[in-house]
């Protein structure tokens, strides 16, 4: 019988490394015959050093729910299943029990899960526990920064942000393997967009844009950060660079991003350069264009509101069925999927699948084994349900936005008409459709900031650098 599990187990393992064999081969040996209170300690890291990095989860959980000594080999491997699977290394625990410990990789869990409800203050004092030196001191920072932001403090937030930076920029040249550097690179540049969102906050324009422009137009946070500079020109009155920066999210590069949002600062841009016409046009397309989208979105999140796998399955699906998905979703579903949360979450439940996918070539199964995959099935169900919220989240974010921006286009449209109606009473309507009425000495520039008239110019030279060169109708307005 012996033979025969051994067998089975060897079956498991073929085409794994040697290391893997061995591990594997030790972890049924450990659960075979250990009785001690150490037991499930062994287990997990023989997995974890055979790379099983998601079956050894449960045997980490088991052990601190029934044992409060953490050891140098323990915490180590503790820390490789928060690297290897994020935060969800201990999920199992509640925060009463991850209390009780006091390692960095602990500290990093319960801070986050504090954080996550709210509680600022506490996330706080737990995330403080983890040393500036240690491997998660980047991310304790990001998160400490990020409170005291909301609890205006900007001088200490922009403290951590920048600390953060620096160490991922650190970090992030100290790797050569393309994963590790990505990983350190969004830490990277989340800091540094953190920095320009608070001198925003502070009405210090541009040194926010200066800070910006540390962000490789190669990111995947870029297209996020084009709205943070528009607003940012707006307040510096600079409506021709707003609206350059707003017409970005039309070139064909960045179809599938959706920002209602840039319509409205579009609309405020033209409404103060009193171009009406324009202002109006502006509205009247973001209720021709978000609404039935809006709709559309409703009517899939009412249908599938209870499934915890629809939405993951749109990613799976293939060519021809995502072909005959509402194109505005097809596009929503592209965008979430080049968020570095999601791919993160996504890469976990590749690996979970990958681990599972070997047990379920046994042909011979054991209690062991058997243990294994039915632990494997229920941290992939958890993440692929996680995964599923997240991207109904996404959507039901964006519906919400589409009805908050709504809002203020009414509003903005009555102004507008208002505007038009005293034009209509004087006589004087200076409406304007020429598209070529703008002059590049309506252009504000910086020195280092070169100019395009695209003639002849490929149109992506200067993405997420164009400026409309309109002439303000302001002052002709109050003359009339």
């Amino acid at each position: 019988m012996k033979y025969l599990l051994m067998t089975c187990l060897m079956a498991m393992l073929a085409g794994m490394s040697p290391d893997a064999h061995a591990s594997a081969k030790a972890a049924f040996e450990i659960y075979k015959k250990d009785k001690t209170h150490l037991k499930n300690k062994k287990i997990a890291h023989e997995l974890i050093d055979g790379q099983f990095y998601f079956s050894a989860i449960p045997y980490i959980n088991q052990y601190l729910e029934e044992n409060n000594d953490i050891d140098a080999e323990l915490e180590a491997d503790i820390e490789t299943l928060v690297v290897k699977t994020g935060t969800m290394a201990v999920l199992n625990l509640d925060e009463k029990r991850l209390e009780s410990f006091n390692i960095p990789s602990i500290s990093l869990i319960l801070g986050k899960r504090l954080f996550d409800k709210e509680q600022y203050e506490k996330a706080y004092t737990v995330l403080s526990k983890i040393p500036d030196t240690h491997k998660f001191g980047i991310e304790a920072n990001l998160i400490k920064g990020t409170i005291k932001n909301l609890q205006r403090k900007n001088v200490e937030a922009m403290n951590f942000y920048e600390q953060c930076a620096k160490k991922a920029e650190q970090q992030e040249s100290s790797f050569s393997k393309e994963i590790n550097k990505r990983y350190y690179t969004y830490l990277k540049e989340t800091c540094i967009i953190r920095t320009a969102r608070v001198k925003i906050e502070e009405h210090k324009y541009e040194e926010a844009l200066d800070t910006y422009e540390q962000i490789d137009k190669r990111s995947y946070k870029w297209p996020y950060i084009l709205m943070d500079k528009a607003w940012a020109h707006y307040y510096l009155k600079d409506y021709n660079r707003s609206l350059g920066l707003t017409v970005t999210y039309k070139a064909p590069l960045l179809e599938s991003y959706f920002f209602p949002e840039a319509e409205v600062l579009m609309a405020l841009s033209y409404y103060n350069l009193c171009l009406w016409d324009d202002a109006l046009k502006v509205v009247d397309h973001f209720y021709e264009f978000y609404q039935p989208k809006a709709d559309a979105l409703k009517d899939i999140l009412g249908q599938n509101k209870k499934s915890d796998t629809y939405f993951l399955d749109l990613y799976y699906a293939d060519p021809k069925t995502r072909e005959n998905l509402n194109p505005f979703i097809r596009n929503l579903i592209t965008q979430t999927r080049k968020q570095v949360k999601f791919n993160l979450d996504l890469a976990s439940l590749k690996a979970a699948k990958e681990e599972l996918a070997l047990l379920k070539r046994l042909k011979n199964k054991n209690d062991f084994t058997a243990q294994l995959e039915g632990n494997l099935d229920s941290t992939i169900s958890f993440i692929s349900a996680k995964i599923n919220y997240y991207i109904k989240k996404e959507i039901f974010t964006f519906i919400n936005e589409i009805h908050k921006h709504s809002y203020s286009m009414f509003n903005l449209k009555l102004e507008l008409l208002s505007k038009k109606r005293d034009e209509l009473y004087n006589a004087k309507s200076n409406a304007q459709s020429d598209r070529n009425r703008g002059s590049e000495q309506n252009v504000t520039r910086k020195k280092n900031q070169m100019f395009f008239d695209f003639n002849g110019s490929f149109w992506a030279d200067e993405l997420g650098d164009y400026s409309f060169g309109l002439n303000s109708q302001c002052k002709d307005q109050e003359s009339k």
